[in-house]
């Protein structure tokens, strides 16, 4: 009975703690941008999570949505059996990711509104940086799938984004994700030759090397297009409620 009552508490905080999440992303971005991009940022976490959930349902591994924190969102599923399960899981966020990039560029040609414009950006962006090759990040569960050596191509893409961006909180995220892709590539590089868990054939090895490519080449040039074609300073500055 204690035990049943101790899972109710934390369930009760863990909802609770969701809400307030989600209540402090709406109001941070609805006042510094607008409230429909603050409620279609959620929807990027969202369906970016829900491609994950969705592929760990269909491998029948049990998965559960975990919540959201300061910095996105996440799931929880039983351990997989081999790193092909765990690498179609991981290619599904960005896959469902970029679809929705492309949904909100649709409604934009349709209404001309440039919020959903700035949405395309931020699904677009995100997505596609998901998929740098180096644990945590989908990109680096993907390549476990097909070579130790990629995932050490990743980290000099996470130095240059370290240099370019400004903001703090953007830093601070990129120094955890270097340090436990460090700890995490090394572990895989030791078990890597020895771990039945990262034997896959040379067919699936190919399979995945070509999905990975086609997910990294269909983000990147949506990036390379919309950059290219907007100004995304004066997209996100349009529809910001401080003009200055």
């Amino acid at each position: 009975m204690e035990n049943k009552n101790l899972i109710k508490k934390l369930n009760i905080k863990k909802i609770l703690l969701n809400i307030l999440m989600v209540s402090l992303i709406v109001l941070l971005l609805g006042f510094v941008i607008n409230f429909k991009y603050s409620v279609g940022y959620l929807f990027v976490l969202i369906i970016h999570e829900s491609g994950h959930y969705i592929m760990a349902k269909f491998l029948k591994l049990d998965v559960a949505f975990g919540g959201f924190t300061p910095f996105g969102a996440y799931i929880i599923h039983e351990d997989t059996k081999n790193c092909k399960e765990n690498a179609l899981i991981a290619m599904a966020g960005p896959l469902f990711g970029g679809i929705l990039g492309l949904i909100y560029y649709i409604v934009y040609y349709v209404t001309g509104d440039y919020t959903f414009l700035a949405l395309t950006f931020t699904s677009i962006i995100l997505n596609l940086a998901n998929l740098i090759p180096v644990s945590p990040l989908d990109g680096g569960q993907i390549v476990e799938a097909i070579s130790p050596i990629l995932c050490y191509m990743g980290f000099p893409f996470l130095i240059y984004l370290f240099i370019s961006v400004n903001r703090l909180k953007s830093k601070l995220l990129l120094i955890f994700i270097m340090l436990a892709g460090i700890y995490q590539t090394y572990n895989f590089t030791v078990k890597h030759k020895t771990d039945s868990y990262y034997k896959l054939d040379k067919n699936s090895k190919i399979k995945f090397i070509i999905m990975y490519s086609i997910l990294i080449l269909f983000l990147a040039i949506s990036a390379i297009y919309l950059y290219n074609l907007f100004d995304y300073k004066y997209i996100f500055k349009s529809i910001s409620r401080f003009k200055t």
